[in-house]
């Protein structure tokens, strides 16, 4: 009786109801919602399961028989998502949420439904796009403005110690009003900076898998793009086309905006930042590295402390460290991995970021 209410329900949804039969390897129910969605006549799936697999994108097959096996071996209720190409060459994003059944301790069938969730994939795409251009772009503004304004204020600085203009008030009224204003602005920056990065750090993540080369790729290109203004070099390398990761993509880049955000700091004008990305078995490896002025031994223990004695000023002036770090660090264990450093005084210093894949 509960199976068929299920397949009344299947056979008006949107959505494609499902009952696999484990023993048989067919479809006991395959809901009619199939055929708007893969394109293609449900009945011969039915009988023949294997040919949904054609559909199926390319990079996403081991996931989806790994999908199966999961399901089948291990018997646990999950959501899955993967790719199709549908009949006219579509790319679409389907959920599947599957629900082993099992009759006298054996898997008897596995029901579920299949969502097609491309339309929110694709929206939540270019929003965390949106957002992780909005990241950078902050941090390439900040040392857009930062760096002129603290110039501007040492000069102004340097101008009231030498006291060339003593006596003339109204000169020395103006000169300490530019040097507060340029302080108030540079504060101003970096509390814009430290708010978003702290915001981000406050929402749980929500991982779904993503291709990491183009991720780091898409933020390293605005970097590459502002190379004149910010006056140093970058590149990215990686050997692999596409590199697959569960992440969460906007926090995860927040990190590595940071991270960029630093070397900068700490990197002399025509200096390089590298970022390098690779396949390390199990692992994703991303490391960031600067061929600037290092950090001292005697910091380096402290980094990712909040606030720590590892605090210090960039060559310009600019704030680092921090909180930043410590929410970095934070971030990555959130997705089950670590980060760590290496450096020698004056010689650079590389970021190591390792996440499951």
């Amino acid at each position: 009786m509960q199976s068929e209410i299920f397949c009344q329900i299947g056979d008006t949804s949107r959505d494609i109801y499902f009952i696999f039969n484990y023993g048989t390897k067919e479809f006991d129910y395959l809901g009619p919602a199939f055929e708007p969605i893969f394109g293609f006549d449900r009945h011969s799936v039915k009988e023949n399961p294997i040919k949904i697999i054609d559909f199926v994108h390319p990079e996403d097959v081991n996931l989806v028989l790994e999908f199966y096996r999961e399901s089948s071996q291990e018997a646990v209720n999950r959501k899955y998502e993967f790719r199709i190409i549908d009949a006219e060459q579509n790319t679409k994003y389907i959920r599947v949420s599957a629900y082993p059944m099992k009759k006298d301790g054996k898997l008897s069938c596995i029901s579920g439904i299949a969502e097609d969730v491309s339309v929110a994939k694709h929206n939540n795409f270019h929003i965390e796009k949106i957002n992780a251009r909005k990241n950078t772009t902050l941090e390439i503004v900040s040392h857009d403005l930062k760096e002129p304004m603290a110039m501007i204020s040492m000069a102004v600085s340097d101008l009231l110690k030498d006291k060339l203009f003593e006596g003339q008030d109204r000169i020395l009224t103006s000169l300490t009003f530019i040097q507060d204003m340029c302080e108030r602005n540079i504060l101003l920056i970096r509390n814009l900076i430290n708010h978003e990065f702290l915001r981000s750090s406050e929402i749980e993540i929500r991982k779904e898998r993503a291709d990491l080369v183009s991720e780091i790729r898409d933020v390293l290109g605005f970097y590459k793009k502002a190379e004149s203004n910010l006056f140093r070099n970058f590149i990215f390398t990686c050997e692999e086309e596409k590199l697959y990761a569960a992440i969460d993509s906007m926090k995860l880049m927040q990190v590595i905006n940071n991270l960029i955000s630093n070397s900068i700091k700490f990197t002399e004008i025509n200096g390089t930042i590298s970022v390098h990305v690779e396949d390390n078995g199990e692992n994703a490896l991303i490391t960031v590295s600067d061929d600037g002025i290092g950090i001292p031994e005697h910091l380096q223990p402290f980094i990712f402390d909040r606030f720590g004695v590892a605090m210090r000023d960039g060559l310009n002036g600019e704030d680092s460290w921090g909180l930043g770090m410590a929410i970095a660090q934070a971030i990555v264990k959130l997705h089950n991995g670590k980060i760590w450093l290496e450096s020698v005084e004056n010689m650079g210093a590389k970021f190591f970021i390792e996440i499951p894949k």
